[in-house]
C-alpha cells in the first residue's frame, strides 16, 4: 500500500487524463488520482512535432516523477526516463497489484472483516515473506494453506481456498537435444531400449521425448517451477546417457545455443 506522495525518482503509473500542445495532466493510480504533470520536452526523446502522436487520452504509463511541485499542487513526472524495459515491468507489476488487491476485497467480504484489517493480516504478510503478492500467490496455488506463512490461521484457509480458485500457475517447459548412437548391428533397438530403461529408472513422469531424426531426440520436461523441471531433465538425461553407455552406445547432450 502506498502512501500519499511518491517520492523523487520513483516509477510511477499513472493514466493520461487531458493532452495540451505543451504536455500532458495525468492521474497517479497509485496515489489516490493525485495530479501529475508531463512537459512536451519529457514525452519522447528527440523533437516532438505533434504531441499526440504519442500519448493519448485514457492511456496507461509509467513515468518517472521529477519532483513534487508544492506551488502548482502537481507532481512533475518524465516519461523519456523510462526504458521500454522498465515500462512493461512496472505496468505488469501494477497488473499484478491490481489483481492482488481485488482478491483480498473478496477475502475481506468472505470473512466479513474490514479490508485495510484483512490487508495487514494477509497481504503484508505474505510480501514480507515472498517479495510479492503475485509469488505468494503463486506458491499457495501450488501448495495450498501451508505455503500462506505468516498469515493467521481463520485467514489462512479461506485464503488459499480463494488463491486456488483465481489464480492460475503457468507450466515451464524446457528441453534439451541428444544425439545417440550405436554400433551394434541391432542398432536402432539397441538405442530404443537405453531410452525405455533410462526412463523407467529416472522415475519422472514429466518428461516427453521425441524422435527429430538422424539420430536425435529432443528430450522436454514440464513443471510448474523452472528448476523442478530442470532437475527432472537432468535425471532423465544421465540416466539414458547411462543406459546407452551399459549398452555399447554413445550418447551426446547438446549444448544450449
Amino acid at each position: 500500500m502506498h502512501g500519499e506522495m511518491p517520492e523523487p525518482g520513483e516509477i510511477v503509473v499513472c493514466k493520461i487524463a487531458k493532452v495540451l500542445d505543451y504536455g500532458v495532466f495525468a492521474e497517479l493510480l497509485d496515489y489516490n488520482n493525485a495530479k501529475g504533470f508531463v512537459h512536451i520536452s519529457q514525452i519522447a526523446s528527440g523533437w516532438v512535432k505533434n504531441i499526440r502522436n504519442f500519448v493519448k487520452e485514457g492511456q496507461v504509463r509509467a513515468a518517472q516523477v521529477l519532483a513534487i511541485n508544492t506551488q502548482r499542487n502537481q507532481i512533475d513526472l518524465s516519461l523519456t526516463k523510462v526504458s521500454e524495459q522498465a515500462q512493461r515491468a512496472r505496468l505488469e507489476e501494477w497488473k499484478q497489484l491490481r489483481r492482488a488487491k481485488k482478491l483480498i476485497e473478496v477475502l475481506a467480504k468472505t470473512t466479513k472483516k474490514p479490508f485495510e484489517e484483512t490487508w495487514e493480516n494477509t497481504a503484508g504478510n505474505l510480501i514480507e515473506e515472498y517479495g510479492s503478492l503475485h509469488k505468494a500467490f503463486q506458491k499457495i496455488a501450488l501448495e495450498g494453506e501451508t505455503a500462506a506463512k505468516g498469515v493467521p490461521k481463520h485467514w489462512a484457509k479461506p485464503l488459499a481456498d480463494l488463491v486456488k480458485k483465481s489464480i492460475v500457475v503457468p507450466e515451464k517447459v524446457i528441453s534439451r537435444t541428444m544425439q545417440l548412437s550405436s554400433l551394434d548391428s541391432e542398432g536402432v533397438e539397441t538405442i530404443k531400449k537405453a531410452v525405455e530403461k533410462g526412463l523407467l529408472n529416472s522415475k519422472e513422469k514429466n518428461i516427453k521425448i521425441y524422435y527429430l531424426g538422424s539420430g536425435k531426440y529432443s528430450v522436454s520436461a514440464t513443471a510448474y517451477d523452472f528448476k523442478k523441471a530442470e532437475k527432472s531433465l537432468e535425471i532423465v538425461l544421465n540416466s539414458i546417457e547411462k543406459q546407452m553407455k551399459s549398452m555399447g552406445g554413445k550418447a551426446v547432450i547438446e549444448e544450449e545455443e
